[in-house]
């Protein structure tokens, strides 16, 4: 006899057996179940009272394997979400449903959405190595501020570049993302010198003004005029190390956001910067449960408000 067939009369037996005095064990070989099933009975409720375990038992048993309802309606809400790089965490609090639900509908194939293209899934693969050029000088990381690190401050920015497809196209996209806020903003170039990431760099700064303190970012070569930056801007530029993306992890998780909008072999030149907009839209209007489920557009201006005041 299982856990899930004692009746209420099992249950005040137990109550009875056990203000005798009687142990788990002994309980368990006059009602024919278990010891587990005794002791876990008996955890139910503390102290234990045969009543307060059938309600329990009851809810419990209402709830198991309780199917929830996938209309029409819901289903294109939820596709559409997926499509548009939601994850099913982030649409079951958007949308009051159960993570869980979403997972199994999309297995099932009740789901106009091929569970391949979850945001995130497999992205744990082994990164190939950088052969992009690259220089060593510059301030390390580790000489950046604790303030910067903890994310406590406002106004400090990852950078990194997205590339088109190789062989396709020089131009790539340069993309920002805020640490605290984790606001994204992408500018499409069209090629990779340094000169090419200054121009990007500058016109970033003048857009977002007092909100940009400091760059991260690695040490690839398009990275090399970042002293003029500094100079002109007055803004810190820090550099991560040698092969460690998780260093500028921010920008990183939000680049593979951008790549399920233009993926590995998208030609940049061919993208337009309606485009690019409508992705930086819908990549920040994202709730981000890091955030406590705001979106990141609207952690940013909240603070990026108070600087311009």
């Amino acid at each position: 006899m299982s856990l899930s067939t004692l009746t209420q009369f099992d249950r005040g037996a137990i109550y009875h057996l056990r203000s005798l005095g009687l142990g788990n064990n002994q309980i368990a070989k006059r009602l024919g179940v278990s010891k587990s099933t005794i002791s876990y009975e008996l955890n139910r409720v503390t102290p234990y009272d045969p009543v307060k375990a059938q309600l329990d038992a009851d809810s419990k048993r209402a709830k198991c394997g309780r199917k929830a309802t996938l209309t029409n309606n819901l289903s294109y809400l939820i596709s559409n979400h997926l499509k548009l790089s939601w994850s099913p965490e982030q649409i079951a609090h958007k949308f009051s449903l159960n993570t869980k639900s979403i997972y199994n509908w999309i297995y099932r194939g009740w789901l106009d959405f091929e569970v391949a293209n979850l945001p995130d899934r497999g992205r744990r693969r082994k990164r190939k190595e950088e052969t992009r050029g690259s220089y060593p000088t510059g301030t390390s990381i580790e000489e950046r501020p604790e303030a910067i690190n903890n994310r406590t401050e406002f106004g400090d920015w990852e950078i990194d570049t997205v590339l088109s497809s190789k062989g396709e196209s020089k131009a790539c996209l340069a993309t920002f993302t805020e640490r605290k806020t984790r606001f994204t903003w992408i500018k499409k170039i069209d090629n990779r010198p340094s000169k090419s990431m200054n121009e990007a760099i500058s016109d970033f700064i003048k857009l977002f003004g007092p909100s940009v303190k400091s760059l991260t970012s690695d040490h690839g070569k398009e990275f090399a005029g970042y002293k003029e930056i500094q100079d002109k801007y007055s803004v810190d530029f820090y550099f991560c190390h040698p092969y460690s993306p998780w260093e500028r992890g921010s920008n990183e998780y939000f680049n593979r956001k951008i790549r399920w909008f233009y993926p590995r072999k998208t030609n940049f030149s061919k993208v337009t910067e309606d485009s690019i907009l409508e992705t930086i839209e819908l990549i920040n209007s994202r709730p981000l449960k890091v955030l406590g489920h705001k979106a990141a557009i609207e952690a940013f201006y909240e603070f990026y408000s108070r600087c311009s005041d």
